[in-house]
């Protein structure tokens, strides 16, 4: 006989009571602020750590995959310049650690407006990882860090992180940026030193990127006898540079209080590198007129630049000059911006506080949203699929009425190449007419080809105008290129000044004949094709040199350049056919 309580079982009271206490219980576990903040946390760390740190993410050695962060790391030990990198988020975990007390008081409201930045950064991560690059994954790891704050704690947070954050770019080795800026800052810093050394009274004589001491006939010394300095990519002040502007971010951050006076720190960076840079050059052409270029600069060994005692310390003068202009301009800022009255913060109106399952539910969506896309990845083809060259890499010796010789290899190409890439060179002469024909055959490396239009200005060519062109080359077939009109003015012996002139013709071939008339067409071609396709192009460089006569300045003849050009598009049609690989 059982007993009843107002009718219902004992049994029956027991189990209703039982499953109250543990719903109360498990609302109580779910509601607690506490394992919330942990939850959200660990599960971003762990995601990051995923993402960043374990997936295999590209063939950096082109023969197994390594996640993002170890190929910062590979990068960072084969250019020490890019240590900086590898610092950035030890500083993003300082400053966080920073506003702890602030960030305790803000409730974990999360916004559905992160989702669409999760799915973003997730695209991008698996854009890169199927074209097999770092860049897209570099993009994506910065947006899925602002997603995961926007969609774990909410706008608060990102007002709050936003600069802990927007500092975390620094992580990124920004090499596409080296080189669309490094060849400007070279011919800036060539210009300035040029312009410094002959006002204290060192004849120079500025070519491109290049300073040559003054040539001096009394003395009987020809142009560079005494010193020849190249402005060369460590010495633009681009390395330098990414490092300087992540110092004084940080150091602004810290020392001033309104954004303003931190806008005009940060981006002093720029031209205190490059004042830093003048300095350096300054000193070794200085160095080189006092205890000679071996001691200065350093001796050559087999093509390789061996750098001196003195070069090093010269180096150090690009941060000494820096840093010293960042306490200045810092100093001058505390004293002037910053003393007048800062207008207290706006109050922001009170956080509504979450429902108990709201920050569960948007735990979850990142899980989902992250999850996914990790799976996808996984599921795609890992392999690393490298075309063949696209054109055959012989130049016949005679062709159309031209002769040529043969131009190899310079040490200093196969100092700046990729081992991989070759460069077959041939200069075709006739009466009337030279034309210098490269083939640059690239390397299994993506990126292992430069932009003609990058490296000709850097040897003192200025270019007076760049177009698309359509060349037929005959049998129906036609490729869209790339034309430049290019001058440089020199003097002869007894002063009088000359203007040469030349066109230079250029595109590129893929390895299944694809052919993209600019560098920035065919790294483009090459992400889409590697994506879509799972082709990773090795491409081909065709560059035409067709030099015109030496006029003087001003009186150049306007119909020289569309003979040239004319001679050129037959020359290509000749040489096109023996080139193709069948």
């Amino acid at each position: 006989m059982s007993c009843r309580v107002q009718g219902l079982p004992l049994n029956m009271m027991h189990f209703l009571f039982m499953s109250v206490t543990a719903a109360a219980r498990l609302d109580s576990f779910f509601a607690s602020t506490t394992r919330q903040r942990w939850a959200a946390l660990g599960v971003s760390a762990v995601l990051m750590i995923v993402l960043l740190g374990l997936f295999p993410y590209q063939h950096w050695d082109f023969i197994e995959r390594s996640s993002i962060l170890g190929g910062i790391v590979r990068k960072a030990q084969q250019d020490s310049e890019w240590w900086f990198c590898l610092v950035t988020p030890f500083i993003v975990a300082w400053l966080v650690s920073r506003m702890r007390p602030a960030l305790t008081a803000l409730p974990l409201q999360g916004s559905w407006l992160g989702a669409p930045v999760l799915l973003l950064g997730m695209v991008l991560y698996g854009f890169g990882y199927k074209a097999d690059t770092a860049y897209p994954g570099y993009a994506a790891g910065q947006l899925l860090l602002l997603g995961l704050i926007l969609q774990l704690g909410g706008v608060p947070w990102l007002r709050a992180l936003f600069f802990p954050w927007a500092f975390f770019v620094f992580t990124w080795p920004m090499l596409p940026l080296e080189s669309l800026m490094a060849v400007p800052l070279r011919m800036w810093t060539a210009k300035l030193s040029a312009l410094v050394l002959n006002l204290i009274g060192v004849p120079v004589t500025q070519e491109g990127t290049g300073l040559h001491s003054a040539a001096d006939e009394l003395a009987g010394r020809e142009q560079g006898a005494l010193f020849q300095l190249d402005v060369e990519e460590p010495c633009s002040g681009i390395r330098s540079l990414f490092s300087l502007m992540m110092l004084s971010a940080l150091y602004g951050w810290i020392s001033l209080k309104t954004w303003p006076a931190r806008s005009i720190l940060f981006a002093s960076a720029i031209p205190l590198a490059m004042l830093g840079n003048l300095v350096r050059m300054v000193l070794l052409a200085l160095g080189c007129l006092t205890f000679g270029s071996d001691v200065a600069i350093g001796r050559n060994l087999d093509g390789h630049q061996e750098m001196s005692f003195f070069h090093s310390m010269a180096g150090l003068a690009v941060f000494g000059v820096a840093l010293a202009g960042m306490f200045g301009i810092t100093a001058w800022m505390e004293r002037t911006l910053e003393t007048r009255a800062i207008p207290p913060p706006r109050s922001l109106p009170a956080a509504v506080p979450p429902r108990q399952a709201q920050i569960w539910v948007h735990l979850a969506a990142v899980l989902l949203i992250v999850g996914g896309g990790l799976l996808y990845c996984a599921r795609m083809d890992t392999a690393y699929h490298v075309g063949p060259l696209g054109l055959q890499s012989k130049m016949p010796t005679l062709l159309a009425g031209y002769v040529s010789t043969d131009q190899p290899m310079t040490a200093r190409e196969k100092a700046t190449l990729a081992e991989d890439v070759r460069i077959d060179r041939r200069f075709y002469t006739k009466p009337d007419r030279a034309i210098l024909a490269s083939i640059v055959l690239g390397g299994a490396e993506k990126r292992s080809l430069h932009s003609p239009d990058v490296c000709l200005p850097a040897q003192g060519w200025m270019v007076s105008s760049s177009r698309p062109i359509t060349l037929d080359l005959g049998g129906g077939r036609s490729v869209e290129a790339t034309l430049m009109s290019m001058y440089r003015d020199v003097e002869d012996a007894q002063g009088r000044r000359a203007r040469l002139r030349a066109l230079n013709l250029f595109w590129y071939v893929g390895s299944d004949g694809t052919t993209s008339a600019s560098y920035q067409e065919h790294v483009w071609r090459t992400y889409r094709d590697a994506f879509l396709r799972n082709l990773n192009h090795r491409w081909s460089l065709l560059t035409f040199f067709v030099p015109l006569k030496a006029e003087a300045a001003g009186l150049e003849d306007p119909f020289a350049e569309i003979q040239a050009l004319q001679d050129t598009e037959a020359f290509v049609r000749e040489l096109m056919p023996s080139l193709w690989v069948p």
